[in-house]
Formats: C-alpha cells, sequence, structure tokens
C-alpha cells in the first residue's frame, strides 16, 4: 500500500457537539478521542451553566469543554496523570477560546482529590471517568473497592450547598453484574462513606453509534450515572 493509504499521520481538527478539537490519530490512545461519551458530554454542558466544574481523568478536555463552550461553565478544573493529555486539553482549550475558564492539572486524581480536600475546594458539578479498572469478572472485587474510594473522594468535593456527580465506569464486568445495580450498589456505598446523600437523574451508556450487540456482553461496557448530591 501507499503512504496515502495509512491515513492522517499529523495532527487532525475534528468537531464535536460545536466543540473543535486537535487529536492526533496515529499514537495515541483511541485514536487520540473517546467518541462514546459523546452523549454524556452534550448532557453535562446542559448541567453547567455559571457552574464550576471538576473534571477527573479528563484526556485531552472533552468534558471541560463541553461544558465550558456548550454550557457556559464560569469556572472548568480538568486533571490527569498523562502530561501529553494535559498539554493536547490546554491546547484544544486555546482552540475554542475558553482557555481563561478552563485550567488543566497533571496529576493524578488521588493525590488532586486529597489535596483539594484538605484545601477546601468545592465544585459545583464533578464528572468522574476513570479507565477501566475491571477487565473482567475475577478482578471485580477489587476494582469495586478502588470505585467506591475514587467515587467517595469525588463527592467529597461536591458542594456542601448541593451539586452533581457524573460517575463512570467503562469496565464491562461493572457495568453488567446484576444488571448495572451493582455498579451504582457501590457508589451508594461511597455516598454513606462520604456522609453525602445522592439521587440517581439518569443511567446512560455509551453513544449510539457504539452498538451493542444482546450476545456479547461486553459490548454494554460504559455506564455513566449523573447523580444530584
Amino acid at each position: 500500500d501507499s503512504d496515502d493509504d495509512q491515513g492522517p499521520s499529523g495532527p487532525m481538527i475534528i468537531q464535536e457537539n460545536n466543540v473543535k478539537y486537535s487529536i492526533q490519530p496515529v499514537g495515541s490512545q483511541k485514536t487520540g478521542f473517546y467518541t462514546d461519551q459523546r452523549s454524556n458530554r452534550q448532557l453535562i454542558s446542559q448541567v453547567s451553566a455559571g457552574k464550576r466544574v471538576l473534571d477527573l481523568c479528563c484526556y485531552v478536555g472533552s468534558f471541560s469543554l463541553n461544558a465550558a463552550v456548550n454550557g457556559r461553565a464560569e469556572q472548568c478544573v480538568g486533571v490527569d496523570s498523562s502530561r501529553d493529555a494535559i498539554e493536547a486539553a490546554r491546547h484544544n482549550a486555546e482552540l475554542n477560546g475558553v482557555s481563561g475558564k478552563c485550567e488543566f492539572v497533571v496529576s493524578g486524581i488521588e493525590d488532586y482529590m486529597k489535596q483539594a480536600i484538605e484545601d477546601g475546594e468545592q465544585f459545583d458539578v464533578v464528572i468522574l471517568d476513570p479507565p477501566k479498572l475491571a477487565p473482567t469478572m475475577k478482578g471485580l472485587d477489587r476494582a469495586s473497592r478502588k470505585y467506591l474510594a475514587l467515587n467517595r473522594d469525588a463527592l467529597k468535593l461536591v458542594s456542601n450547598s448541593g451539586g452533581l456527580l457524573m460517575t463512570c465506569t467503562c469496565s464491562s464486568a461493572m457495568s453488567t453484574k446484576d444488571g448495572g445495580q451493582f455498579f451504582l450498589n457501590t457508589v451508594k456505598r461511597a455516598a454513606l462513606s462520604a456522609g453525602r446523600h445522592v439521587t440517581l437523574h439518569s443511567r446512560t451508556h455509551a453513544a449510539a453509534c457504539h452498538t451493542t450487540s444482546p450476545l456479547e456482553g461486553s459490548s454494554n461496557y460504559l455506564t455513566a450515572a449523573l447523580m444530584s448530591v
């Protein structure tokens, strides 16, 4: 095959939900962009007007950018352990003219949340979208303890006067066990540990372009639960 048949090798600009992204299809995670969260990002933009938003495991900043560009959030803070991802997120904020209201931080989210809790930081909307923690049912118990700890600390950062948490899992084991109730129960336990009360607003999945098979449970891997705190 000729080089022309290999697809784009350098950065390219894409647009989703009226937000522009500069992505690197070759050599990046998931071709440089996760399209499965498209409708969930749109949902966040609908509840972010005038809000302070925390985007944990932000990757290239897509939830933050939807909140800032479409949702007219007051401030967005994105956190990711990947320096390359954070640099891309900052570039994407510039691309969309929202650098002034978007801050992106290179940090592990556990360390960031611990420090933010100690500093008394609070946010109106918190998005928690960690990587796959339970690739199989075998690792589900250990992963559930990790999800519980992450959600506990995320809930502590939601404003004491009330706010929203969108918590996600991209592990099919979490999304499918007990019809999805296992994940929700894990978040409920996290809320009890954090001393917060939560109410489920919606439970959504991957965007419509990500079809699922009734014969293959692993295709139904993504769950995003939007909760009032």
